[in-house]
C-alpha cells in the first residue's frame, strides 16, 4: 500500500484535504468572481479596487494572529467555523445581488470579514495534520497539499468564468455551497495526537501572551528565522516574474490565448511536482533537497531575461521551475511542523507567514512600475536574483544546508 493511499485512509486527514481543497477552490474562483461582482453592484472599477485593497489589509493583518487562536480554541474547531463564516459571507453576497445592495461600506465589511475568517484556514490545516499525520510521512502530507492546491488553482478561473458568464447570482451560491460542502466535512474532532501536547502549567496565558510566545519562540530559534528569510527572498521573486511577462505580453500585443498558456504554465507544473514531493522527502534530507529546488529555480528563472522573447522557451523554463517549487516548499513546512510542538503549529505558521504577506502586495505593485520602466529584461532580471539571493543563503547558512532528513528533526532542532 503506498503512502498516499495510506493518508487518505485517514479520516480526519482525508476530511481535513478535501475541506481546505473546497475552500481553497472558492478561493481561487474569487478573483473572478469577486471583481466582477463589485463591478456588477456599484458600476465603478475604483471601487472595486478600494475593496480588494481593504480586504487584503485587513486579511494580512488578520494573519498575524490568527494561529493564536487556532492554538487556542482548536484547529478543528476553526476550520470549521472558517468554511461556515465564508460560506454565510458569500450567501450575504447573493442577498446583495438579488436586492441590489449597493453600498460599498456593506461590501467593504463583507468581503473583509470573508477575507479574514479565510486567514483560520492555513494554520488550522497544519496543526490538525502534525497531530493525526506519522512524523516520518508529512512530506508525503505536504505533497497531497500542493496537489489539491495546483488543483483548484488550474480549475477555479475557468470555472468561475464559465459559471458568472451564465448567471453573477448562480456563481455567488456555488461559492456559498463549496464553503457550505467545507464545513460538513471538516472534521470537528481528531484523533490521538502523534506526540503529547506540551501544554504550559500554571495560569491560563492570555491571548497577547500566546501570540508574543509564538513570535519569541521564531526569534529563539536561529532555523525558523532563517526560513523565514529564504522563504520571503524566493516568494517575492515567484509573485513577481508572472505579473512581469502578463504585463510585458499585454503590452506587446499578445492574443489572450497565448497569455492564458503562460498563466497556466506554473500552475502546469507545480502540479506535476507536487507528486514527486513524497518519495523525494522521504529519500533525502531536507537541506540539501530545498537547496537543490532553489538551484533550478534560480537557474530557471536567471535565463527567463534571455529567452523573454520566446514563448514556448519561457513557458518550458516556467513548468520547469513549477516543478520543484514543492519540493522546496514542502521541506520546510515539514520541517516546521516536524520540529514545533504541537501546541504552537498555528501561531508559529501564522509568524513565519508575516514578512510573505507583507510583501507580495510590494512585489505585486512594482511590477507595473519597472515594466514600464526598465522593460521586460531588466525587470525580470530583477525579481530573479531575489531568488537566487534566496539561494545564497540558504547555502551560506550552516542550520539551513545541514537541515536533517524528516524522521531525524526533533523539537526546537
Amino acid at each position: 500500500m503506498s503512502v498516499n493511499t495510506e493518508l487518505l485512509k485517514n479520516r480526519d486527514f482525508r476530511n481535513t484535504l478535501f475541506a481546505i481543497g473546497a475552500n481553497q477552490l472558492s478561493d481561487s474562483m474569487s478573483y473572478i468572481t469577486t471583481p466582477i461582482i463589485i463591478l456588477a453592484l456599484t458600476g465603478s472599477p475604483e471601487a472595486a479596487s478600494i475593496t480588494l485593497f481593504v480586504a487584503g489589509v485587513l486579511a494580512t493583518c488578520a494573519g498575524a494572529i490568527s494561529g493564536t487562536w487556532v492554538d487556542r480554541i482548536g484547529p478543528s474547531k476553526c476550520l470549521a467555523l472558517s468554511c461556515i463564516g465564508q460560506s454565510l459571507s458569500w450567501v450575504a453576497i447573493l442577498l446583495y445581488l438579488v436586492f441590489n445592495v449597493t453600498n460599498i461600506y456593506v461590501l467593504v465589511i463583507t468581503i473583509s470579514l470573508a477575507a479574514i475568517i479565510s486567514t483560520f484556514d492555513y494554520p488550522s490545516e497544519q496543526s490538525i495534520i502534525t497531530r493525526v499525520v506519522p512524523k516520518e510521512h508529512l512530506g508525503y502530507a505536504s505533497g497531497m497539499g500542493e496537489t489539491r492546491e495546483s488543483t483548484a488553482n488550474l480549475l477555479g478561473g475557468p470555472v468561475a468564468g464559465i459559471i458568472i458568464g451564465f448567471s453573477t447570482v448562480l456563481m455567488t451560491a456555488v461559492h456559498a455551497v463549496v464553503n457550505l460542502l467545507a464545513f460538513i466535512v471538516a472534521p470537528k474532532t481528531y484523533g490521538a495526537s502523534r506526540q503529547p501536547v506540551e501544554e504550559e502549567e500554571g495560569e491560563k496565558t492570555s491571548f497577547w501572551q500566546d501570540s508574543k510566545a509564538g513570535f519569541e519562540y521564531i526569534l529563539k530559534n536561529k532555523v525558523l528565522v532563517s526560513i523565514a528569510f529564504v522563504s520571503t527572498l524566493a516568494n517575492f521573486g515567484t509573485v513577481g516574474i508572472p505579473l512581469t511577462f502578463i504585463y510585458y505580453y499585454t503590452l506587446e500585443g499578445a492574443h489572450p490565448l497565448f497569455i492564458g498558456i503562460f498563466a497556466s504554465a506554473f500552475g502546469v507544473g507545480v502540479l506535476l511536482g507536487s507528486f514527486l514531493v513524497g518519495p523525494l522527502t522521504e529519500k533525502f534530507a531536507l537541506g540539501p533537497l530545498g537547496i537543490t529546488s532553489l538551484a533550478i529555480m534560480s537557474a530557471c528563472y536567471l535565463l527567463l531575461p534571455v529567452v523573454h522573447s520566446m514563448l514556448w522557451a519561457v513557458c518550458l523554463l516556467i513548468v520547469l521551475a513549477g516543478i520543484v517549487l514543492p519540493s522546496f516548499n514542502s521541506s520546510i513546512i515539514a520541517y516546521i511542523n516536524a520540529s514545533t510542538p504541537e501546541h504552537m503549529i498555528g501561531r508559529v505558521h501564522s509568524v513565519q507567514g508575516i514578512p510573505n504577506m507583507a510583501l507580495t502586495p510590494l512585489a505585486v505593485l512594482l511590477a507595473g512600475f519597472l515594466i514600464v520602466d526598465w522593460g521586460i529584461t531588466y525587470t525580470a532580471l530583477f525579481y530573479a536574483v531575489f531568488i537566487f539571493l534566496s539561494l545564497v543563503v540558504m547555502v551560506f547558512q550552516k542550520p539551513l544546508r545541514q537541515l536533517p532528513h524528516i524522521s531525524q528533526v526533533t523539537n526546537a532542532q
